[in-house]
C-alpha cells in the first residue's frame, strides 16, 4: 500500500505541475490587451514576445507570473513532504532528503513541460526560461545568482534574450557540478543530515546529483526550444531584443 501511495504522489506531482504550467500566461496577458500573441511578433507564447508586441510592463508581468507559478508549486510540494502525511515508511535520513529533492525537481520540470506544450493552448507554448528561473531560484538560490549574472552580462553585450538564455541556463548546470561534488565528498556522514537544512543538507553549499540532473534536463529543453534562434544566431540574422515602449 505504501508503494501505491508513493507512486500516486509522483504521478500527482507531475500531472498537477503540467496543468499549472499549461496555464498560458502570455496568452491571457495578451488577450487582456486584445491581442493574440501567437499570431504576432515571433508567434512565441512567451514573455519576451509579449514585451516586444505589447510593452515592457506586460512582458515583465508575464515573466514574473511564470517564474512565480513554478516557484510556488515547488514550495507547495516541499511543504507537503515536510508537513503532510508520511509516504515513505521508515526511510533513512538521506533517502528521505533525496526523495524531497527529486519530487521538487519533478515539480519544477513538469511545470516547464506544461508551459512549453500547454494543454490549454493547443500545445503551443513558450521556451521555459522563466519556469527554469522559478525552479533554480527555489532549489539552488546561489546557483540562480550565477545564471542571473551570466544572463545579464550576455544581454548587455549581445542585446538578445535568446543568446542570454541558451548560455545563462546551461551555466547554472555547469555551476551545480561544484556543490554536487562537495555533496559526494563531504556529506557521506548521515548524521550531518537534519530537518533544519534544505533537502536535509546545506541550502547554499550542497546539492546532490538529483538537482544537477534536473538542471541538465532544463538546459536541454531550453536549448532545443531555441533551435531556430540558434540557427539565426549562427547566420548572424537573429534580431536584437527590444521591448515596446509602454
Amino acid at each position: 500500500m505504501e508503494t501505491l501511495y508513493q507512486a500516486l504522489t509522483f504521478v500527482i506531482v507531475i500531472l498537477v505541475g503540467y496543468l499549472i504550467g499549461s496555464i498560458p500566461t502570455s496568452v491571457i496577458v495578451a488577450k487582456a490587451h486584445g491581442i493574440d500573441i501567437t499570431s504576432v511578433g515571433s508567434h512565441n507564447a512567451g514573455g519576451t514576445n509579449v514585451g516586444r508586441v505589447i510593452g515592457k510592463k506586460a512582458g515583465l508581468l508575464t515573466m514574473l507570473i511564470d517564474i512565480l507559478k513554478t516557484y510556488f508549486f515547488c514550495s507547495m510540494v516541499m511543504l507537503f513532504l515536510s508537513f503532510g502525511p508520511a509516504i515513505f515508511v521508515n526511510p533513512t535520513p538521506r533517502f528521505l532528503n533525496e526523495m524531497k529533492e527529486l519530487l521538487v525537481g519533478l515539480a519544477g520540470f513538469s511545470v516547464a513541460i506544461g508551459h512549453t506544450f500547454p494543454l490549454f493552448n493547443r500545445f503551443k507554448g513558450g521556451k521555459a526560461v522563466a519556469c527554469f528561473a522559478g525552479y533554480v531560484l527555489f532549489a539552488a538560490p546561489l546557483i540562480s545568482l550565477v545564471g542571473v549574472i551570466v544572463f545579464f552580462l550576455i544581454f548587455k553585450f549581445g542585446k538578445r534574450v535568446s543568446l542570454s538564455s541558451v548560455i545563462g541556463v546551461p551555466s547554472c548546470f555547469l555551476a551545480s557540478l561544484i556543490p554536487m561534488s562537495l555533496d559526494f565528498t563531504l556529506l557521506q556522514d548521515v548524521s550531518l543530515y537534519n530537518g533544519g537544512l534544505w533537502f536535509g543538507h546545506s541550502y547554499y553549499l550542497h546539492l546532490t546529483f538529483i538537482t544537477t540532473i534536473i538542471l541538465f534536463l532544463f538546459s536541454l529543453l531550453v536549448v532545443i526550444r531555441h533551435y531556430s534562434n540558434i540557427t539565426r544566431l549562427a547566420k548572424g540574422k537573429e534580431p536584437e531584443t527590444h521591448f515596446k515602449k509602454d
